[in-house]
């Protein structure tokens, strides 16, 4: 008998009681979210392309992966065993597409009630270009000077070239490979070093290098310097003649820097050969230049210089019989 006036009672307007038992359930529900806790944390994004496209533009290396959970729960929440993968090796079409960031969570995480977990960026828009090959150069970097009066000659790098791989505007833009810088500061001498190749783009590849050889030739530096009024020496004259000149030439030397500034000329730096005269008379002779192999003569004031030869007057005889007397060679022969 009591029974049925209960279930009357809940049939008495029963739409308004099932509507606040929804509101309460609603209710429920809210205030056990809205006092979950929050963590966010930074987790590294492994991107896969190994197939035969690859991404042209800047991917993130990292993404926020935000967790909501009870109270308890929140500190055990590290990224250590939380990973994140950008897969775009299934994708076989250049392109632009928005792809979506999955999310590996460890079972430890995934037990957890309640659990709310958000990754962002949800996506991410990228570039797929084609994967080529490319030989670039490979450029030394060096640093610092070689000591006063010496110079870098020569730098030659073993191999000269090395392979690249990656997305084909990328590798078509890079023209040259760096290496770490290499010292060269008071070097005076040849010298050779390996060297780590420098991959500032992360996405290419250099294919079977990580370093090379580089090998320096350190030499004197060169300058130019100018010899003034260095006299024309007259060379090989022939005993019966005589001559006398007062000539100068001035000259201008490449070569050396450090030796060519404590080199002083020799007499017969410039000189005029008379081995040929035979007979007196004015002649005009080339002027010949002596210098260390190791100059250059960049100029010579004068090529030719003109000399004026005659006959030597003949020498005079003594004879020690007649005391104060001297006659010439000719005349006793008479």
């Amino acid at each position: 008998m009591k029974t049925k006036p209960l279930l009357e009672k809940l049939k008495d307007n029963w739409p308004i009681k099932a509507l606040c038992v929804v509101i309460a359930c609603l209710f429920y529900i809210f205030n056990r979210y809205t006092s979950l806790e929050q963590k966010s944390v930074p987790v590294t994004l492994k991107v896969i392309q190994d197939g035969e496209m690859a991404s042209s533009t800047h991917i993130p290396s990292s993404v926020s992966v935000t967790i909501r959970t009870s109270a308890e729960n929140i500190s055990k929440i590290t990224s250590a065993n939380i990973s994140a993968q950008l897969d775009l090796s299934w994708m076989t079409q250049e392109g632009s597409y928005d792809v979506p960031i999955s999310i590996d969570l460890p079972s430890d995480i995934i037990e957890m009630t309640p659990l709310q977990v958000t990754v962002y960026p949800e996506k991410i828009k990228v570039r797929l270009e084609r994967n080529t090959l490319r030989a670039v150069k490979v450029q030394p970097q060096i640093a610092g000077q070689p000591l006063d009066g010496y110079e870098i000659e020569s730098i030659q790098c073993e191999p000269e070239f090395v392979s690249i791989y990656g997305p084909r505007s990328i590798v078509q833009s890079v023209e040259s490979i760096s290496t770490e810088e290499i010292a060269a500061s008071e070097k005076s001498a040849p010298f050779k070093q390996k060297s780590k190749l420098m991959n500032i783009n992360r996405m290419i590849k250099i294919i079977g290098q990580e370093e090379c050889e580089v090998q320096v030739k350190v030499d004197y530096q060169e300058g130019l310097q100018e010899f003034k009024n260095l006299p024309i020496l007259l060379k090989n004259i022939p005993t019966d003649f005589e001559c006398e000149s007062k000539a100068s030439a001035s000259i201008i030397l490449r070569g050396p820097r450090l030796i060519m500034e404590d080199w002083t000329p020799n007499p017969d730096t410039l000189s005029a050969d008379l081995r040929e005269i035979d007979k007196e008379g004015t002649y005009t002779l080339p002027v010949s230049v002596l210098i260390p192999q190791e100059f250059h003569l960049e100029s010579v004031s004068v090529e030719s210089v003109s000399v004026r030869v005659q006959a030597r007057p003949p020498a005079e005889v003594v004879d020690e019989t007649l005391p104060g007397a001297t006659f010439n060679q000719s005349e006793s022969q008479l």
